[in-house]
């Protein structure tokens, strides 16, 4: 580029001179040419040509979230984790939350959360909601996505509430799912994704704005800090006899990855294992409902463990009403800085015998 104005400027530099021997329209025109050659922008440095500016994530304190999802509500889409169906569940590590605690005969559900869900691909198996979960979405100001629902108890507060909600196994919400073959029965066959999502806000005009962003308190996404209490490196929380989350902390990655049942627990779509950057696991009392079957989880408070980076924290927690955020602290009510990453939170009984292993 360089060699090409230069021959250009000592070209003109020559019809100006001939120029100057009596032709004062071609001088005008001459001295016009060279003036646009010197006047040329060069070309914007490495630094100014970089990646466009990106925005925090309000859920995983992560630099990485389009400046355009900002102001998105999230969505919590309820997962199935019934153990015939942990092998094909589908978009947990696009997560940038993942809940689980008991529902009923001793099993677990999860809830995912999303700030962007203009990416991902499918996501599910969708279950039905539970009045817990309702609860915690409520605390995001979530989209809360889930196929049916526990009529005697989670209906009744689903109402009272007034979350709002896409059921996609009612009425045309029900055209923002899909049935995809995975090799077992229908009922573990229903699959939404990121996509049907968007489409389905705008299609059902549901609100697609909050301005709710409190979570917790991330720390610099550059600066890692292990929690001090001890080291963590294998965490196992027994939600129940027969289903227990497992964590093994990975060095190379900074991440915790997820077994379940002493089992790696990976993507059905892309094979790979679930891995979160943060767990923590919530103590608290949990009962059965009258019915004696459906579970009932206390969100009133309780204390538990913040486990990051191999190490970790003794925490208390709180969350007030139902549409309150989970407050988090140290476990004596300090502020607690947690490190840049999504999360993974089990919320077990007070009598769960969590296992901490250097």
């Amino acid at each position: 580029m360089f060699k090409k104005i230069t021959c250009f400027i000592l070209t003109a530099f020559m019809l100006f001179s001939f120029a100057g021997c009596g032709n004062p329209q071609q001088e005008a025109q001459v001295s016009e040419d060279l003036s646009s050659v010197l006047s040329i922008t060069p070309p914007p440095s490495s630094e100014e040509s970089s990646e466009p500016q990106m925005a925090i994530n309000p859920l995983t304190g992560l630099d990485d979230l389009d400046p355009s999802v900002v102001s998105n509500r999230p969505v919590a889409v309820m997962v199935n984790n019934l153990a015939v169906a942990q092998g094909v569940q589908t978009g947990l590590n696009d997560a940038d939350i993942v809940y689980e605690t008991l529902v009923e005969g001793g099993i677990t559900r999860y809830m995912a959360v999303y700030k962007d869900i203009s990416k991902l691909s499918n996501i599910g198996t969708v279950r039905s909601a539970r009045y817990v979960y309702v609860d915690l979405a409520l605390g995001h100001d979530a989209l809360y996505v889930h196929a049916g629902m526990d009529p005697i108890y989670c209906e009744p507060h689903m109402e009272q509430t007034g979350i709002d909600d896409i059921d996609l196994n009612s009425g045309a919400a029900a055209n923002y799912s899909m049935r995809l073959s995975n090799g077992l029965a229908t009922e573990h066959t229903l699959y939404t994704s990121g996509s049907k999502l968007v489409s389905a806000i705008s299609g059902l005009s549901r609100r697609n704005t909050t301005t709710k962003t409190e979570w917790l308190n991330f720390g610099d996404p550059d600066a890692t800090q292990k929690p001090s209490a001890g080291n963590c490196n294998i965490l196992s929380v027994p939600m129940s006899s027969s289903y227990v989350s497992g964590f093994t902390y990975d060095a190379t990655t900074g991440n915790y990855l997820k077994t379940q049942n002493g089992h790696p627990q990976k993507d059905y779509r892309t094979g790979e294992q679930l891995e979160f950057r943060n767990i923590f696991v919530l103590l608290t009392t949990t009962s059965l409902y009258p019915d004696g079957y459906h579970c009932k989880v206390n969100l009133t408070s309780g204390t538990g463990y913040y486990v990051s980076a191999g190490g970790y924290e003794l925490v208390r927690w709180s969350k007030g009403s139902a549409s309150a955020p989970l407050k988090i602290t140290k476990s004596d009510g300090t502020e607690l800085t947690v490190n840049a990453g999504k999360s993974w939170i089990c919320i077990a009984d007070l009598k769960t015998n969590v296992l901490i292993n250097e």
